[in-house]
C-alpha cells in the first residue's frame, strides 16, 4: 500500500533536517572557537574519561618536573655551596694549624692564627644557617630553626650527651705555678718553689664537652654568704648504661668492682615473701622473709644457704609492697661510682608469679665537689694527677677530667657500651650550635596559655640512640620513587670541629702569656734595679723557670698541632663525602629531570591528539555543513510556499 507524503510531513522533516544542520555546524563553530573535540563529557564520554586519566597524569608529572624536583634541585644546589665552603675554610684552617705547629713562638704569626681561627670558627657555623626559602637546610624536620644561634642570650638547657669511650683522649698539661701572670707588682708573692727543676709536664684523660661555659655557681655559708675559700657546685652528671638483667630470672652483673646481689628464687607466700639472694662474685646464698608492707629491715628470717642466722648483704632492701610487688634493689658503692639495680615480682592474672627486672641501671661517676671548677685553673689538672680515683669538672672549658684508675675502668668499658654526660648551659654566644639539633635536651618553654612548660627535644635519642641525628627530607620526584635533599647537621657540621680550634687558640694564648712574663722579668733584669740582690736572684730563677714552662708549652703545641691536623683532615674528609653525596644526588635528580621532561612532552601530546580539534578538517567539514545549510534552506523555503489554492488543488 502506497504511503501518502503529506506538505505537513515534508515541512516537517525539511525543519528537523534544517535544525540538525545548525546544530552541527554551531558545534563544529564551537571547536574551532575552543580548539577542543568536546566541550562537555556528553559530547563524547570515551573521549572525556580518557582526558580525565591523561591530564591527572599530566597534573602528576607537572608537580613532579616543575615543583617537587625544581624545589629539591635549588635545595641541593644550596647544600652543596654551603659544603663548598666548609672545605675551602677548613683547607684554610689547616695551614693556620700548621703555621702555629712551626710559628707559635712568632708574635705576628701567632697573632695572625688567633685572627684567622675565631674567623673560621663564625665561617663554619654560620654557614651550617643557610636555608632555601626561609627553611633551614642542615636542621632535619626542624627547618623553622637555624642550625647556630644568631645572637648571645640567656637561656636555660639542660643538655644530655651520648658517646663512647673513644671519644675520651689525652691532653697535655703543663704546671708552672702562678709564673704565667708575673709582673713587677707581684713577683716577690710568686712562690719561691716555683723553679726550673719543679716545671713539669702530664697526659691527661679527658672528656671534651660540645659546649663550655656551663653553668656552674659558687657554694654559699648558712648566712647565704659565699664560701670562703671557694667552693664551687653543678648539676653535671656522668655515667654509663648498661644491660642489667638477663636470662630470666637470675642475673649476673659484675661492674668494676660491684658485685650485684641477685635473684635466684622468689616466691610469696600468704603475707610473706621469700626471696633468695646470691653474690654474683662469691656464690653466698641469703635467704630473707619479709612481711607483707615492710622491707627487709623488719625481715622474720634472714639465713645463709645452711640456714644458720645471717645478715643482709651490704646495700642491699627487699621491699613486699601491699599491692603483692616484690622490690629488690642494690646499692653498693666504691669509692667515686655508685650503682643501683632492681627487680620486682607480681602475680599476674593466671596467678602466676612473674619477675621483672630493670632493663637499664645507670653507673654514675662521682665528682667531688671540692674538684668543680669555674675556670681552667692547675688545681683542676694537678687534682686528677695526684689522686688517679678523681674526677674534675672545669666549667670554663667545658671538660670532665679523669684520674688514671677511672679512665682505666672507662676504657675497659665494651667499644658500644654507652656514656652519658648531663649538664646544664644558660649563657650562649652568637654561632653557637643549637643543642636541640644533636642531643637530648631540655628547655623552659611556654604553653599557648602562657603558663611555664619544659620542652623536650629528641627524646627517643635516650630510648633508641639508633635513631641519633637522623631526620631524613625526602621528596616524591616520581611515581613511587622519592629522592632525600638533606644533609644533616650531624654529616657536616660537629662541635669538634670549633672545639679543637679554640683549642689552638687556648695553647697559643698560654704560651703568649708565659712569653709576657718572661719580657716583663727581663725588662726588670735589665733596668738594673734589682742588681746584685735577692730579688736579682729570684727574677733569674723565674727567667729560667719561665723558658723551661715555654719549652714544654711549645712542645705541647707542636704535638697538639699534629693530632689537629689529622682532625681537620676528617673534618674535610667528612664535608666532602657530604658534598659527594649532595652530587650523586643531583645528579641522580638531573636524569629524573630528563625523564620527567620527556614523559610531560609525551603525555601532553597524547593529550592533544585525544583533545584537539583538526583546524583544517573543521573548516572542510563547516563548508560542507554550511552549502547543505544552504540548500536546505532554499529548499525549505520551496516546500514552505503553500496556500489554500494548493489544498483545494
Amino acid at each position: 500500500m502506497a504511503m501518502r507524503i503529506t506538505t505537513k510531513m515534508m515541512q516537517s522533516t525539511s525543519l528537523r533536517n534544517l535544525n540538525t544542520n545548525k546544530y552541527r555546524q554551531e558545534n563544529l563553530m564551537n571547536q574551532m572557537s575552543t580548539g577542543k573535540k568536546i566541550t562537555r563529557p556528553s559530547d563524547d564520554p570515551v573521549i572525556a574519561i580518557r582526558s580525565l586519566k591523561l591530564n591527572s597524569t599530566v597534573d602528576k608529572i607537572d608537580q613532579f618536573y616543575e615543583k617537587n624536583a625544581a624545589d629539591a634541585d635549588s635545595w641541593l644546589d644550596l647544600t652543596r655551596s654551603a659544603l663548598s665552603t666548609v672545605m675551602d675554610v677548613l683547607k684554610d684552617v689547616r695551614s693556620d694549624i700548621l703555621k702555629a705547629r712551626s710559628n707559635y713562638n712568632q708574635v705576628k704569626d701567632r697573632d695572625a692564627v688567633i685572627k684567622n681561627l675565631k674567623m673560621a670558627i663564625d665561617e663554619i657555623y654560620s654557614t651550617g644557617n643557610a636555608d632555601s626559602a626561609g627553611r633551614s637546610v642542615f636542621t632535619g624536620y626542624r627547618t623553622d630553626m637555624p642550625l647556630s644561634l644568631k645572637t648571645d642570650k640567656k637561656e636555660l638547657n639542660t643538655i644530655t650527651e651520648q658517646f663512647f669511650n673513644n671519644t675520651i683522649d689525652k691532653i697535655n698539661f703543663v704546671y708552672a705555678g702562678d709564673l704565667s701572670t708575673i709582673n713587677e707588682g707581684n713577683f716577690k708573692q710568686v712562690s719561691d718553689s716555683v723553679n726550673k727543676d719543679n716545671i713539669f709536664d702530664a697526659d691527661i684523660y679527658r672528656k671534651r664537652l660540645a659546649y663550655d661555659n656551663i653553668d656552674i655557681k659558687q657554694k654559699l655559708d648558712a648566712d647565704g654568704k659565699p664560701l670562703v675559700p671557694a667552693e664551687y657546685e653543678s648539676n653535671i652528671d656522668i655515667g654509663y648504661m648498661s644491660d642489667a638483667w638477663v636470662n630470666g630470672n637470675s642475673a649476673n652483673l659484675t661492674t668494676g668492682s660491684i658485685s650485684a646481689y641477685t635473684t635466684i628464687d622468689t616466691s610469696i607466700m600468704p603475707n610473706e615473701a621469700v626471696v633468695k639472694l646470691t653474690d654474683a662474685a662469691t656464690g653466698n646464698v641469703v635467704e630473707v622473709r619479709v612481711p607483707q608492707g615492710k622491707d627487709s629491715d623488719a625481715a622474720t628470717s634472714i639465713v645463709d644457704s645452711t640456714g644458720a642466722a645471717a645478715t643482709m648483704p651490704a646495700g642491699v632492701k627487699v621491699a613486699f609492697d601491699e599491692d603483692g610487688t616484690i622490690r629488690i634493689t642494690n646499692d653498693n658503692t666504691v669509692p667515686k661510682e655508685t650503682a643501683s639495680i632492681g627487680s620486682s615480682v607480681k602475680r599476674n592474672a593466671d596467678g602466676e608469679y612473674e619477675v621483672t627486672f630493670d632493663k637499664k641501671f645507670k653507673t654514675s661517676l662521682e665528682i667531688d665537689p671540692k674538684n668543680f671548677y669555674p675556670t681552667g685553673t692547675n688545681d683542676a689538672y694537678k687534682s686528677v694527677i695526684s689522686d688517679p680515683n678523681a674526677i674534675s669538672y672545669i666549667a670554663e672549658t667545658g671538660e670532665v677530667l679523669f684520674g688514671d684508675a677511672i679512665a682505666k675502668r672507662l676504657m675497659e668499658l665494651p667499644a658500644d657500651k654507652e656514656l652519658r654526660v648531663t649538664y646544664d648551659k644558660t649563657n650562649w654566644k652568637k654561632n653557637d650550635l643549637d643543642p636541640v639539633h644533636y642531643f637530648y635536651t631540655e628547655r623552659a618553654g611556654k604553653t599557648a596559655s602562657g603558663k611555664d612548660k619544659t620542652l623536650v627535644y629528641n627524646e627517643n635519642f635516650l630510648t633508641d640512640p639508633s635513631k641519633n641525628g637522623k631526620q631524613i627530607i625526602e621528596y616524591d620526584v616520581g611515581n613511587n620513587q622519592t629522592l632525600r635533599v638533606n644533609t644533616t647537621a650531624d654529616e657536616a657540621f660537629t662541635h669538634d670541629m670549633g672545639r679543637d680550634m679554640q683549642e689552638v687558640i687556648a695553647m697559643l694564648e698560654e704560651y703568649e702569656r708565659y712569653e709576657t712574663s718572661k719580657n716583663e722579668i727581663e725588662k726588670m733584669i735589665e733596668s738594673g734595679k734589682y742588681k746584685d740582690t735577692d730579688d736579682e736572684l729570684l727574677l733569674k730563677r723565674q727567667k729560667e723557670a719561665l723558658e723551661e714552662a715555654m719549652t714544654r708549652v711549645g712542645d705541647k703545641i707542636s704535638k697538639r698541632c699534629d693530632k689537629l691536623i689529622a682532625n681537620c683532615d676528617g673534618y674535610s674528609e667528612r664535608a666532602q663525602l657530604a658534598e659527594t653525596d649532595c652530587g650523586a644526588r643531583m645528579s641522580r635528580l638531573a636524569m629524573v629531570e630528563n625523564r620527567l621532561s620527556m614523559e610531560q612532552t609525551n603525555f601532553e601530546e597524547l593529550v592533544s591528539i585525544n583533545e584537539d580539534a583538526d583546524y583544517t578538517d573543521l573548516v572542510i567539514q563547516l563548508k560542507s555543513i554550511e552549502m547543505t545549510y544552504n540548500a536546505a534552506l532554499s529548499s525549505i523555503s520551496y516546500v514552505m510556499q503553500t496556500s489554500l489554492l494548493d489544498f483545494i488543488r
